[in-house]
């Protein structure tokens, strides 16, 4: 999609895809790259959950692999992301998802919307994004996503089955990249194949105003990782930058 479909698109569905806004083979060395660091024993301490062995979520990526840096300063993304967030958008986390095989589905959910009102803001809080490092299918475990569904600006059901039939899965080519609005109701899909490994690198951006410690999980940039960093992404990280949560945010 041009930028201007883009937004077009994701304003009325709630998501949109750039497809094969990296080259395949930069995903593939991406993709090598971050099942290493799931691997590496040293790195279990930045799970999300770390007894979850068949979707895992490793935080703080910025820190820990440059090659993620020009996904989160990518030009086409920024333009849909402060279309609505305004220029001054910032980066809150990048992270990277691994689904396993047989990966369960998740719960369907909107994001950080746990302490928003019952009725949600008509102004998007969050735009969200998925860069697919491989290839996304309906059967590895592509994110499932309800079209229009941000426009009820409700949470969704409780107890939402991820196979409802407005559920959806995004699929796409390894390279592309999914976004989408905070308030549209999404989950990860199951990984039903045998021997298909999903990785994807979720990238969320938030307003200049959000306060970025409500996020648990969510790691500062570290110092000399800042100093390293293009001029571009050091705007989008300008206040994220410390030693530790603590020091960034609880003692503030």
């Amino acid at each position: 999609m041009e930028i201007q479909a883009a937004i077009e698109y994701l304003d009325l569905y709630g998501y949109c895809v750039l497809a094969d806004a990296i080259p395949a083979e930069q995903a593939d060395r991406m993709a090598e790259t971050y099942f290493s660091l799931h691997r590496d024993p040293a790195n279990r301490a930045w799970f999300q959950n770390q007894k979850d062995e068949l979707y895992q979520t490793l935080f703080g990526l910025m820190n820990i692999d440059e090659l993620c840096w020009d996904c989160a300063a990518h030009p086409k993304v920024l333009a849909v992301v402060r279309h609505f967030l305004g220029p001054n958008a910032r980066l809150a986390e990048a992270c990277s998802k691994w689904v396993k095989p047989g990966a369960p589905a998740g719960g369907v959910h909107v994001d950080s919307a746990h302490d928003l009102p019952a009725l949600l803001p008509a102004e998007p809080w969050m735009i969200n994004s998925m860069w697919m490092i491989t290839d996304f299918t309906a059967e590895n475990g592509a994110t499932l996503v309800a079209p229009f569904s941000h426009r009820a600006r409700q949470r969704p059901p409780k107890g939402m089955d991820p196979a409802d039939k407005h559920l959806m899965p995004v699929t796409g080519r390894r390279g592309s990249v999914f976004l989408w609005h905070g308030g549209v109701w999404h989950a990860n899909g199951a990984n039903t194949t045998t021997d298909q490994q999903r990785m994807g690198l979720n990238i969320a951006y938030y307003p200049p105003w959000w306060n970025l410690a409500r996020e648990g999980g969510h790691q500062p940039i570290q110092p000399d990782v800042y100093a390293r960093m293009p001029a571009e992404l050091q705007k989008l990280n300008q206040n994220r930058v410390a030693q530790t949560r603590t020091e960034l945010y609880e003692a503030s």
